[in-house]
């Protein structure tokens, strides 16, 4: 079996040893040493990373995982079995690890205390972390977490690790224990239990104020509780420095100083809203003219008013609202209708079409015929279709459209 000696951390970062084992398993070299100093993936942690090497070659640990009690690593190159190896653990992965890992033990002891509130599930991924509790947290118990947690960090708490058994564990107080531990059982003590106290695997700090800051970025009701989003030490840095430039240059922007940054946002969409809301309204005034002269210039066949017109530069809700004037029109007089019209733009045509009901000719058929004439797509239901092509819409085809629709009538 493996002598792991993650747990000496942070004095062990390299270490010789000899190759039990070498097997390749899906492209990769799962190799079993003597002794290693690399952590295998588990208690929601992350195997760390690192290097195996000798004189002559270096495979870079690409996985490290716990089978059947022994740790094996997953390489990209393989090792000759009874090779001696140096393992050099990457120490940047192994911090951040453990400056997540024991944010998290912080962050969970101090839920539990503050607010009866108990982890359910860990996860930490390369670029965040989260923490499942099982009840819900209001954004208030969520900043009185936050801010207990920093305070627990400034205060550079002592964190230290007892070994002993199942038994012994199962009659001391605990946030959390492992029910089904054998063997030897680690458990982590934060403050000697004033912050947290809990059986786990992983690797941690020696102290809380190794951790530097504790950031919640996120939290969303999960499963009837809260799921909250983490970062810890340096992530929480990296995240604090680029919130701190997208502001700095947000607040540039709108020509104001990141304090006001809030107001200023605000009331940029206050105008915008004020200026969708007259948009809509001419857009709808546009319509109702634009459907006017149409209907004055439609023919009139088999008793329905038959609209065809082609603009330039439309949005396609503005259609929309022309065929929808256009119906109105129609109910007015009291007669059936079709219309057909487009939007001719750089990017290509935009085309809306629609009917009164029982109108022989289908829109969905009429879309049909516009998409193999422009190569477009669209489609739609019996009264009303639409559709777009990169294509423009020339005279051609836009005269032999309007027959089509013509003949139907």
């Amino acid at each position: 079996m493996t002598e792991i000696l993650y747990y000496e951390y942070p004095t062990v970062t390299e270490c010789s040893a000899e190759v039990v084992s070498c097997a390749e398993k899906g492209g990769r070299f799962a190799v079993v040493l003597t002794r290693s100093p690399i952590f295998p993936e588990g208690g929601g942690q992350l195997a760390d990373g690192g290097t195996i090497f000798t004189d002559k070659k270096t495979a870079r640990i690409l996985d490290c995982q716990t089978e059947g009690g022994e740790t094996v690593h997953y390489l990209d190159a393989p090792f000759e079995v009874g090779e001696r190896v140096i393992v050099r653990l990457d120490l940047e992965s192994r911090l951040d690890h453990a400056e997540q890992h024991t944010g998290e033990h912080i962050l969970s002891g101090l839920a539990s205390k503050l607010f009866s509130a108990k982890n359910v599930g860990f996860h930490m991924a390369e670029d965040y972390c989260t923490i499942d509790l099982d009840i819900p947290l209001e954004k208030e118990q969520l900043e009185a977490l936050e801010v207990e947690a920093n305070k627990a960090v400034r205060a550079n708490l002592s964190i230290h690790t007892e070994i002993t058994d199942g038994e012994d564990a199962s009659k001391r107080e605990l946030r959390k224990r492992a029910e089904k531990a054998v063997g030897e059982v680690r458990i982590v003590y934060i403050d000697h239990g004033k912050v947290d106290s809990c059986t786990c695997c992983g690797t941690h700090l020696h102290t809380t104020g190794m951790v530097g800051s504790i950031r919640i970025t996120d939290a969303q009701h999960y499963k009837g509780g809260t799921r909250l989003f983490f970062a810890c030490g340096n992530r929480a840095s990296r995240l604090s420095m680029e919130e701190h430039a997208a502001m700095s240059e947000l607040a540039r922007r709108y020509s104001t100083s990141r304090e006001n940054l809030a107001s200023a946002v605000y009331k940029q969409m206050d105008e915008l809203n004020a200026m969708k809301s007259e948009l809509r309204q001419k857009s709808a005034l546009l319509a109702a003219k634009t459907a006017e002269e149409l209907m004055k210039a439609a023919e009139t066949k088999g008793g329905a008013r038959l609209v065809f017109g082609s603009f330039e530069n439309l949005g396609a809700n503005d259609l929309k609202l022309i065929c929808e004037e256009v119906s109105k029109l129609a109910e007015a007089e009291k007669t059936a209708f079709a219309a057909l019209v487009f939007s001719v733009s750089n990017d290509g045509t935009d085309y809306r079409m629609a009917c009164s009901n029982g109108f022989k000719l289908s829109m969905k058929e009429l879309c049909a015929a516009v998409n193999a004439a422009l190569c477009g797509k669209g489609g739609g239901s019996p009264v009303f279709a639409q559709g777009r092509s990169e294509r423009k819409l020339d005279e051609g085809t836009a005269e032999s459209l309007k027959r089509y629709l013509y003949a139907a009538g």
